[in-house]
């Protein structure tokens, strides 16, 4: 069963399964679900946590007693394996131990965002039969406030909307800095109603943003979203040319799309695309085809070609310009 790291409480409390993968991008969310997890196991006397790396070479044997060596009177044990990557050898190897699970182990099996054809793999399928899949992917904009609301209302906080959209603007994209100032602030006003003057004298602003995010808002044709996250990837230091490869990729993965829609409607067109497109994604190319034609991605293109040329050829001083200009285009 597939879940997210909110709905994971709810679910253990009711039976402990036989395993649990913790999968996605978001450290934050996947350090918290194996404590939570690890907690409540422990409570239900697996008192015994074996960790080990199915990176590179592994001790199979090793790994395998501990599947194989159970008796009356050891302890119920929680089996912690971590990969970085999925590969044959590993995944073949986790085929084979899923066959071993019963009610004295917990399996946890944590790693990095799957993508769509791991997820539809036959050992990650067995696996989430047999237990609880917790995504721990990075939220998405419209979930951020709802998770800063929880977290107050964790910590004995409340809060209006003002102070939410206020904490949003200053932390989307770093929920640890946000869980940390979110701690602070339950100590400097415990149990209180939240005010936005005394959130503003408190907060320091910890903005952290991935170039999925940015290409993500220029998709959505969010003016107000992009023109942050490109201040903060400016003030990060974030390479020019990185951007500019990034956004160039983008805009002719659109353009293809473009020339295909002659042939077939859109929505059939995103549905057949290897390896398959998450829902959220196939919205937000919706959402920029809709607004975006042909010729128009084809001088984005070339405006591309002319960025890369300034940068690498003529250094220019007014390149984050030539950027800005870019963007426009899929905003406007």
């Amino acid at each position: 069963m597939r879940i997210y790291p909110e709905q994971l409480s709810s679910h253990i409390q009711k039976k402990l399964p036989s395993c649990c993968l913790i999968f996605g991008d978001e450290p934050l969310l996947s350090i918290e679900a194996f404590e939570q997890i690890q907690s409540h196991a422990k409570n239900q006397g697996f008192l015994e946590r074996f960790s080990y790396s199915l990176d590179g070479s592994f001790d199979k044997d090793q790994i395998f007693s501990q599947f194989n060596t159970l008796s009356l009177f050891s302890e119920k044990q929680i089996i912690e394996l971590t990969l970085s990557k999925t590969t044959k050898e590993n995944t073949d190897f986790i085929r084979e131990i899923t066959p071993l699970l019963n009610t004295d182990i917990l399996l946890v099996l944590k790693g990095p965002k799957l993508n769509s054809q791991q997820l539809k793999s036959v050992w990650f399928n067995k696996l989430e039969q047999q237990g609880l899949f917790i995504s721990t992917n990075a939220l998405l904009p419209q979930r951020f406030p709802q998770w800063l609301f929880q977290r107050l209302k964790f910590v004995g906080l409340t809060a209006n909307s003002e102070v939410i959209d206020f904490l949003v603007l200053h932390f989307e994209g770093n929920l640890l800095a946000a869980k940390q100032e979110i701690e602070k602030l339950s100590i400097l006003f415990p149990k209180q109603h939240l005010h936005l003057a005394q959130v503003e004298q408190s907060i320091t602003t910890h903005n952290h943003f991935s170039l999925f995010q940015w290409v993500d808002s220029l998709l959505a044709g969010d003016k107000a979203r992009n023109a942050r996250i490109i201040k903060q990837l400016h003030a990060e230091g974030t390479e020019l040319l990185l951007l500019s490869a990034t956004i160039s990729s983008e805009i002719q993965k659109l353009l293809s799309y473009a020339y295909q829609l002659k042939k077939q409607p859109l929505t059939t067109l995103l549905a057949q695309q290897k390896p398959k497109l998450w829902p959220a994604k196939q919205t937000l190319l919706t959402n920029a085809l809709t607004r975006l034609n042909t010729k128009q991605l084809e001088n984005m293109l070339i405006q591309c070609a002319q960025l890369e040329v300034s940068v690498k050829v003529e250094n220019k001083s007014d390149t984050w310009l030539q950027l800005d200009a870019i963007c426009y285009q899929f905003l406007k």
